[in-house]
């Protein structure tokens, strides 16, 4: 059995939903999951309970298509995951029905600018380390020994220092400590 779920967000400048609810219940609503906390984070409470709910062949309305998302890359990412999932959309300020052709054509452009979006950041992504490649910067994860500390770990063990004690000396961590010991070791065998 296919639903019509509305979804109602209030924004910095409207508090009120009651406008949103009104459009949506006229939209033939069945259910309207409300959001009653501005702000920027992508994850909500009625915005969660809302994608949980929905079904392929259900249908999600929005009174603005500003009120889905919390911004312009997270509102097309919903619509995209809304086709994914065979789930109709509606935003009933700009008209957009994915069961139109038109609807359709608007799904598909948002889901075009999404790629770019996209791609455009892998490049500037690949292009910064690229960039820090040259520059001689270290990428990744710090290299694991320390010439310096191995040095001072194995003078202290010449002197039959304990782990504990080396510790306390050198302010090296407890593991490091041992790692160290046991490099020495093996390098001494």
């Amino acid at each position: 059995m296919q639903h019509t779920f509305g979804y109602a967000r209030v924004s910095a400048t409207d508090q009120n939903l009651a406008t949103q609810v009104e459009d949506l219940t006229q939209a033939g609503c069945t259910h309207i999951f409300q959001e009653k906390v501005s702000g920027t984070r992508t994850h909500s409470l009625a915005l969660d309970e809302l994608l949980a709910a929905v079904r392929e062949g259900d249908v999600v309305v929005v009174n603005r298509l500003a009120r889905l998302g919390r911004n312009t890359i997270h509102t097309i990412q919903l619509v995209e995951d809304f086709n994914r999932r065979g789930v109709h959309f509606r935003a009933l300020d700009l008209g957009i029905d994915s069961r139109t052709p038109a609807g359709k054509m608007i799904i598909g452009v948002f889901s075009s600018f999404n790629q770019y979006e996209r791609e455009n950041n892998r490049q500037k992504s690949l292009a910064g380390i690229e960039l820090a490649k040259q520059q001689g910067k270290h990428l990744g994860r710090p290299a694991g020994r320390d010439a310096e500390k191995l040095a001072k770990v194995a003078t202290a063990l010449e002197r039959g220092l304990s782990v504990a004690e080396i510790v306390t000396v050198t302010g090296i961590s407890r593991a490091s400590v041992k790692r160290y010991r046991q490099d020495i070791e093996m390098q001494n065998s």
